[in-house]
C-alpha cells in the first residue's frame, strides 16, 4: 500500500528529528515529562484527542515510583525545558505518557497499538565512534540514556498516527495509540490495564527495535519466550555501633545483604523451565569504622512459566529472610515491577505476515522469534486475549551498533519510518479482518 498523502522525504526527516530530540533528552520511567509534552504537542497538531495524566492510569497500580524529591526535580527540569507548566502540572507525581484516539471514516474494529517511551539509567558514551556523540544528539541528562530504542518507538508511534490521520477515509473503526511510560522494570502497563482502557479491543500489537540483532528490512511477525518476572528491592535494617570498641553491639546489615547476594545467585534452578536471578545493585553503610545499620539490594527473578517465576521469587524471599535472621537484622521487601508470560495469537500473526509482505522495504518476514526476556506489554496482551481479542508483538530489524542497555547502543534510523508504515498499514488493513 502506498502512502501518497505524505511526502516521503519530509516524513522520514521529521521522524529522525523526533527520535534524536527524544534521544537527547532521555527520561526514566514515571519521569518522562518533557517526552510526554512533546508527544502531546505533536498529537494535538494532528488534531487528535489525547488522554493523559490521571485519566491514563489506575494510580495505585503504578509500580516502582521514584522518590518525591526525584519527581519534583524532574518536573522542574521539564518545565524549564518545555515552558509548558500548564501540561506538566497535570501529570506531576508520575502520571506521564499519553493515549491518542484516531477515529476512521469507515466502520471497523477497535485496534490498540502500544509504544514505550522511557529511557535507561545509563551514562551515554562520549567516544567519537558513537554516532549520537559525534553528531550532537547524545544525552544531556547525565545518568540517563535511551539505550533500548524507546526513543525510536516514540517516534514510530507518532509516525503511525500521522499516516493514519492522513488516511482517515480508508481507516475502519478506531485506533487507540498508547505511549506507555515505565516499561523498563515492568512498571507501567499494569496501571493502564487496571484503568480499563483496553476494554473491548479487537486487535492489539506492538514491537521492539533491534532484538535478536536482525538486519534492517527483517521483521518477526510474532515472539515467544516472554519471561515472567518480579523486580524487587530488599532493605536490611540492623544496628549501628563502633566497629572497634563494641562490634558485638551492632547488627551488620551489609553482612546480611552480602549473604543474601551469594545465596540468591545460588538458588537451585527448576527442572520445569528456564529461570533467572540477578542482583543488579547493592548499597549501604556510612563509614569504615561503623557497623552498618542499613543495606539495600535491587534484584530480580524470572521464569519461563508462571510456575517457575513464582518458585524463583519465593526462594529469593526465603533466602533474604534467612540472611537477615543470621545477622540479627530486620528485612523488608518492596515489589518494584513485574512481567508476565504471554502468547501471540496465530490468526493475528498470519495476518501480519500477509500485510507486511506488501511493504517493499521489508525483505524478510520471520513468523516467530524467541524474545528471551521480559516485556511489560504482556499485561496488555493478556488482557486483550482474555477478552477474546487478537494480539502480537513484533521484532523490528535495525542493525544495532551495540547491545541493548549499553552505553553505545544505537540503531539504523531507517527502521523508524518503516515501522511507522507497518504499524499504520496493519491498522488500515484490519478493517477487512473478521472481528471477534
Amino acid at each position: 500500500m502506498e502512502y501518497d498523502l505524505l511526502e516521503k522525504r519530509e516524513f522520514e526527516n521529521w521522524l529522525v528529528k523526533l527520535r534524536r530530540d527524544f534521544h537527547r533528552y532521555p527520561e526514566p520511567g514515571w519521569l518522562e515529562y518533557r517526552t510526554t509534552v512533546r508527544i502531546i504537542e505533536e498529537l494535538e497538531q494532528m488534531g487528535l484527542p489525547v488522554i493523559w495524566g490521571k485519566d491514563l492510569y489506575a494510580a495505585d497500580c503504578r509500580l516502582g515510583l521514584p522518590e518525591p524529591e526525584e519527581d519534583q526535580a524532574a518536573v522542574r527540569r521539564a518545565i524549564e525545558e518545555t515552558k509548558r507548566e500548564d501540561l506538566i502540572a497535570r501529570m506531576a507525581g508520575g502520571f506521564t505518557g499519553a493515549m491518542a484516539v484516531i477515529e476512521g471514516k469507515q466502520e471497523g474494529p477497535a485496534v490498540g497499538i502500544r509504544v514505550d517511551i522511557d529511557s535507561n539509567e545509563l551514562e551515554e558514551a562520549e567516544a567519537p565512534d558513537h554516532r549520537p556523540a559525534r553528531e550532537g544528539f547524545a544525552s544531556v541528562h547525565r545518568g540517563n540514556m535511551h539505550g533500548c530504542g524507546h526513543d525510536g518507538h516514540a517516534a514510530i508511534g507518532l509516525g503511525a498516527a500521522r499516516i493514519l490521520c492522513a488516511n482517515r477515509e480508508k481507516l475502519g473503526g478506531t485506533v487507540y495509540l498508547f505511549f506507555q511510560s515505565a516499561e523498563e522494570g515492568g512498571r507501567g502497563a499494569q496501571a493502564v490495564v487496571k484503568k480499563g482502557l483496553l476494554s473491548n479491543l479487537d486487535y492489539f500489537y506492538g514491537g521492539h527495535i533491534g532484538i535478536n540483532q536482525a538486519p534492517f528490512g527483517t521483521i518477526s511477525a510474532s515472539t515467544y519466550g516472554f519471561m515472567a518476572g518480579t523486580k524487587f528491592d530488599v532493605e536490611f535494617c540492623g544496628r549501628a555501633s563502633h566497629a572497634g570498641k563494641a562490634p558485638e553491639e551492632g547488627a551488620n546489615a551489609i553482612a546480611a545483604a552480602a549473604g543474601a547476594v551469594l545465596n540468591l545467585l545460588a538458588i537451585s534452578r527448576s527442572g520445569k523451565g528456564i529461570s533467572r536471578v540477578n542482583v543488579g545493585k547493592i548499597q549501604g553503610g556510612s563509614g569504615r569504622n561503623v557497623i552498618p545499620d542499613y543495606a539495600l539490594l535491587k534484584a530480580e527473578t524470572r521464569g519461563g512459566s508462571p510456575e517457575v517465576s513464582a518458585y524463583m521469587f519465593e526462594r529469593a524471599m526465603s533466602v533474604c529472610r534467612g540472611a537477615a535472621q543470621m545477622y540479627d537484622c530486620d528485612v523488608k521487601c518492596r515489589i518494584m515491577g513485574e512481567s508476565r508470560n504471554a502468547e501471540c495469537n496465530g490468526e493475528m500473526v498470519r495476518f501480519v505476515v500477509r500485510s507486511a509482505a506488501e511493504l517493499r522495504e521489508i525483505k524478510e518476514i520471520i513468523p516467530a522469534s524467541d524474545m528471551g526476556a521480559g516485556e511489560n506489554i504482556t499485561f496488555m496482551m493478556n488482557e486483550v486475549s482474555r477478552q477474546g481479542g487478537q494480539t502480537t508483538f513484533m521484532l523490528l530489524g535495525a542493525d544495532i551498533k551495540a547491545p541493548h542497555h549499553s552505553s553505545k547502543f544505537d540503531f539504523d534510523e531507517r527502521v523508524i519510518p518503516l515501522a511507522a508504515r507497518l504499524f499504520a498499514k496493519l491498522a488500515l488493513d484490519l478493517k477487512s479482518e473478521k472481528r471477534k
